[in-house]
């Protein structure tokens, strides 16, 4: 999500930057924790195991070097772990660069990676979104990446000079990659992990497989969750970009006759929902303009006698909505629920388009039964 008082080029403002190695977790309460400030500067969190490893990047790579690739290249390798899993799984030859050096050479490679055409490349690049940055009071180190780009987010810029580097990149990304702006043209495949490879952060995360003679992976670019196949990056476009009227509604109205939990809860019955804001057990002191995950709507054109009606198919469109994208179309949540499943957060720009075509589905159809979601 963008912070709509950033602006680029990218400059820090006190008002807008903590301490380094503290991170403000409450502007309001002006409280914070501290962090450690080095590794957060550096995006950087550590792979172990294989369970990144899904069968259709295994294809990928299997492929890739079987077309004359002559190894796989980390230019972020930190402690070489995906590296090591590909001489374990391919036994090919593998090299690195890491910014901190160690045992590989050192190479700031969010500036440039040395030419590899020759190499697949294979990575978790550092995460660090702009405005965490300046949240995180490590503003300074990352300033000099941004200043030079339009991205917002460290793994982008990583994924720009992976793609001048080589023609072939297998990355491990957060998922917010597959609703993002960044251009797919070159992506074969993305696979959703719900397993986190991780044992320093819950970012959700995907890997994506790109290869730079790929013309059409906007459209035909294959999203999976583990190995199963979902749909194509095109598909899940029209299911997101679907057309809506426009209604007038206000979310964070205190006032408004609609609730709505945006995100799951921790219990798979726990879900996002619409639901009367009389039976809404969400203070309305909590709701502030920058709220997210919880709040009220205000429908000035929604009559009385329509309330109940406009919930029940509110949520029954949701359903429709998830089921039809694998729930891909809306953003990860940190953490899966007891089931094992990714927790999802519904965007205001989605649900804002869930009760315009819903309210104009009362206004076309005398049974308030329009077609609610066409496509699909």
């Amino acid at each position: 999500m963008k912070d709509p008082d950033m602006h680029f080029p990218f400059i820090a403002t006190p008002a807008k930057t903590a301490e380094r190695g503290r991170m403000l977790i409450s502007k309001e309460r002006q409280r914070y924790v501290d962090i450690n400030a080095d590794k957060v500067a550096r995006g950087s969190f550590h792979t172990k195991g294989d369970s990144w490893l899904a069968k259709p990047v295994r294809k990928f790579i299997t492929e890739a070097l079987e077309s004359g690739i002559t190894g796989c290249l980390d230019p972020f390798a930190g402690g070489g772990d995906l590296l090591s899993l590909c001489v374990d799984e391919f036994g090919c030859h593998v090299d690195g660069y890491d910014i901190v050096g160690g045992k590989w050479p050192v190479n700031d490679s969010l500036v440039g990676i040395p030419n590899t055409d020759k190499l697949l490349i294979v990575t978790n690049p550092p995460y660090l979104a702009k405005y965490s940055a300046a949240r995180k009071g490590v503003i300074e180190e990352s300033a000099r990446y941004f200043g030079c780009s339009s991205w917002e987010d460290l793994y982008q810029i990583a994924l720009d000079r992976c793609m001048e580097a080589s023609r072939r990149v297998v990355a491990i990304i957060p998922e917010t990659f597959i609703n993002s702006t960044y251009p797919k043209l070159h992506v074969d495949s993305i696979c959703v992990l719900e397993t986190n490879p991780f044992h320093d952060t819950e970012t959700p995360v995907c890997v994506v497989c790109m290869d730079r003679e790929r013309l059409d992976g906007e459209q035909h670019g294959r999203v999976y969750v583990g190995d199963d196949f979902c749909a194509t990056l095109g598909e899940l476009s029209r299911i997101r970009n679907s057309h809506s009227p426009k209604i007038p509604i206000r979310f964070n109205d205190v006032s408004g006759k609609v609730a709505l939990k945006a995100v799951d809860g921790a219990t798979p019955d726990d879900r996002i929902r619409f639901m009367r804001a009389d039976q809404f057990a969400y203070s309305t002191d909590k709701i502030k303009v920058s709220s997210r995950l919880m709040t009220y709507i205000g429908m000035p054109s929604l009559a009385d006698s329509d309330l109940d009606a406009l919930i029940a198919h509110a949520n029954a469109e949701l359903d429709i909505i998830r089921k039809a994208s694998s729930d891909l179309v809306l953003s990860p949540f940190k953490g899966n629920n007891k089931a094992g499943s990714r927790r999802r957060r519904l965007d205001y720009a989605m649900a804002r388009k869930i009760l315009g075509r819903v309210m104009h589905s009362f206004h076309s159809s005398p049974a308030g039964n329009g077609d609610l979601f066409p496509g699909i």
